[in-house]
């Protein structure tokens, strides 16, 4: 039996949901839109979509690192714009950008961070979808004080496998030291593959493809408290809402689909964001393709879609109401900070839109508040 939540308007309130198991406590969501202080030079970030955001805390302070991503359709942004940092002081925030030696700039890249390095691997520097695909993986190096981070371009170890075929619009999440990535879009379709990467050992794993999922792009990978990994969600040629999920204990794909899913409306290019309790979030995305492709810009959404964080199932959907962001797709965000009485802590950065007829990218940068 499952009592579905009453929708009410203000700070997203909900009430507990009982299923036969346990019962789940309601979900309180609370949004801030930040506004750092502009960079002396450059300003600020310009309006973006199809980059990459992350979340570094450690003794030199904490920060966000944004990279990459287009302000035209499939055009990367100038270099001059690809790297910025937006640094914490205790509320207050201030846009930094970064001049470093590093990756060409591209556009539907996937980023993880380990630790104080944060990972870029593949995306595309072309226009057309088989034009200019990646493959390459880099890191930038922020263990240093802000100002002084630094790229390197990995170079693999003894024993790699070769790595994942060139791609954009997939998935990497960071779990413990290694990273893990899925699906996207390669030169010859949609892709359903898993693959390792050992920041330690640098090599590359194939953990293979996932038998129950087409191959997609946009898709949702989180990490369940069930040391597995889900794949929800994501677009297969239509906006999908199926999962799977991939044990990490067994090394193996499950052999049958997650459950509890039915609800979730199908969507691609959202925000997943795996918390350290017991829910994850789905944020956003794309509900309805645009007709003009990737020139468009498609029906989104900005609700919340709160799951199990053990077994991935929807538990939840929480409408916007005012103080939101507006609804988006192509958007990313991270998890942030441990919060004394929270559940959790995330930050969200651009992404797209508005419709066909007046597609809108943006640069709006919000933290909000998990209980």
């Amino acid at each position: 039996m499952l009592l579905r939540p009453v929708m009410r308007s203000g700070r997203g309130m909900f009430r507990a949901e009982r299923t036969m198991a346990h019962v789940v406590p309601p979900t309180r969501l609370t949004w801030k839109q930040l506004s750092p202080r502009p960079d002396a030079a450059k300003g600020i970030p310009c309006e973006r979509s199809s980059h990459g955001i992350s979340f570094i805390q450690n003794e030199a302070g904490s920060r966000l690192i944004v990279y990459g991503g287009e302000n035209i359709a499939r055009t990367s942004v100038d270099p001059s714009q690809a790297l910025w940092a937006a640094d914490v002081q205790g509320d207050s925030w201030s846009w930094r950008a970064l001049s470093c030696d590093g990756p060409a700039p591209r556009v539907a890249h996937a980023q993880a961070a380990v630790g104080s390095s944060v990972y870029i691997f593949g995306g595309r520097c072309g226009i057309a979808m088989d034009e200019k695909p990646l493959n390459d993986l880099w890191v930038l190096d922020c263990h240093c004080e802000p100002g002084k981070e630094s790229w390197s371009k990995v170079q693999l170890g003894a024993g790699s496998d070769d790595p994942p075929e060139p791609r954009s619009f997939h998935r990497m999440i960071a779990v413990s030291s290694d990273l893990y990535v899925f699906g996207g879009c390669g030169t010859s379709g949609r892709l359903a593959d898993l693959h390792k990467f050992d920041t330690v050992k640098k090599t590359w794993h194939s953990l293979g493809k996932s038998n129950l999922l087409r191959g997609r792009g946009g898709p949702n990978l989180l990490h369940l408290k069930s040391d597995r990994l889900a794949v929800i969600a994501g677009f297969a040629g239509e906006e999908t809402n199926d999962g799977h999920a991939y044990d990490l204990k067994k090394g193996a794909w499950e052999t049958s689909a997650l459950e509890g899913l039915t609800d979730l409306r199908p969507r691609s290019v959202c925000i997943p964001i795996s918390l350290p309790g017991d829910k994850a979030l789905i944020f956003g995305g794309e509900v309805n393709p645009s007709d003009l492709g990737h020139e468009g810009a498609g029906g989104f959404e900005n609700d919340i879609a709160v799951l199990d964080g053990n077994t991935g199932a929807l538990l939840s959907s929480i409408s916007s109401s005012s103080g939101w962001p507006v609804e988006r797709g192509w958007a990313d965000g991270a998890a942030g900070e441990a919060v004394n009485g929270l559940t959790g802590r995330f930050y969200i950065f651009g992404g797209l839109t508005g419709d066909d007829q007046n597609p809108k990218r943006l640069n709006d940068l919000w933290q909000c508040d998990v209980e």
